[in-house]
């Protein structure tokens, strides 16, 4: 006869394993399941899902962090708390769980625990983007302005196309009135991101820190952010550079219903150039959009500095293209 105990620990085993195989499969499902839903956007169907997750399974971790993901995309942010706050405590070395439990926190307002939260991410991973980006963001809004450069800069270190730490990079630099490094940063910001409100605004801020390689253009009702119109130097031939800057105001001037683009040339004392400069603009109109060929473009050119006042300053240009519409 077999002993007991020599078949006990091998039923033991058995039972673990299953056990083990199971909680393997729940958190796989979970997790392929919850990243589904938020890379596709299907926010409402993945809040359902989970909310059932965590009834049928209370001490699933990735059923709380999940279903709290879900309910602040809702910004039901006190239920979300209590759901992110469960999977932290239950996880609490997971970085993540730490982050989102202080997104929570910020919905509600709660900044002493948001910005707890995300210290706590960073002492568990310090190169933690996500938390390095929201820390910069609340000491930027409590105006510890050089521990947000520090924070904003190491986010960069490891994105370096992260739009927000971009553009609040180049805002504090402005506010601290370190305008050469600010000229820099909204620069970097405009390379990878000029479209858009923070376009216009981060191409008025630039402009104001005297730097003219990204303009607002206004056509009509629209307001579009393109690069400095460039020709060859001493010349009226248009750089290739300015191509697709050319092609964008086109564009939008070709999908208007009606209505005279006017172009016009400012070259401080160099009035013969000013106006072969705006022939060469509209010819290139022309030429790469036919369609424009039936539509009025108008032509005019200055020897003198354009005057611009942006946010109540008072600027200079001496070389620049405007472009603006006329009923």
């Amino acid at each position: 006869m077999i002993s007991i105990r020599k078949i006990f620990p091998f039923f033991c085993l058995i039972l673990l394993s299953g056990c083990v195989v199971k909680n393997v499969g729940t958190t796989v499902e979970h997790t392929f399941k919850g990243d589904y839903y938020l890379t596709s956007e299907k926010f409402e169907q993945g809040r359902e899902s989970f909310a059932r997750e965590v009834q049928e399974n209370p001490d699933s971790v990735l059923a709380h962090y999940y279903y709290g993901r879900f309910l602040l995309q809702d910004n039901d942010f006190e239920l979300a708390l209590k759901h992110l706050k469960k999977a932290r405590d239950l996880k609490p070395r997971i970085a993540d769980y730490h982050f989102w439990t202080g997104l929570a926190y910020g919905g509600l307002n709660d900044i002493k625990n948001e910005e707890t939260s995300y210290r706590n991410a960073l002492k568990l991973d310090d190169d933690h983007l996500q938390s390095l980006i929201y820390l910069g963001h609340v000491e930027f809004r409590g105006k510890r302005y050089e521990q947000a450069l520090e924070l904003y800069g190491s986010a960069l270190e490891i994105w370096p196309a992260s739009p927000s730490a971009l553009y609040n990079r180049a805002l504090i630099l402005h506010i601290l009135n370190r305008t050469p490094e600010e000229r820099v940063a909204w620069l970097d910001y405009l390379e990878l991101y000029p479209s858009g409100s923070k376009g216009r605004r981060a191409a008025d801020y630039l402009n104001m820190a005297g730097n003219y390689n990204f303009r607002n253009q206004t056509l009509g009702s629209t307001t579009v952010t393109v690069e400095k119109i460039r020709f060859v130097p001493f010349a009226a031939a248009l750089a290739e550079a300015s191509d697709e800057s050319l092609l964008l105001i086109g564009e939008v001037f070709q999908d208007m219903d009606k209505g005279t683009l006017q172009i016009v040339v400012y070259q401080k004392n160099n009035k013969e150039l000013a106006k072969k400069r705006a022939i060469a603009v509209k010819q290139f109109l022309n030429s790469e959009l036919p369609s424009l060929k039936t539509r009025e473009i108008g032509v005019s050119w200055f020897a003198e500095p354009q005057q611009l006042t942006i946010k109540g300053k008072k600027l200079s240009v001496d070389e620049a293209v405007s472009f603006f519409v006329t009923r």
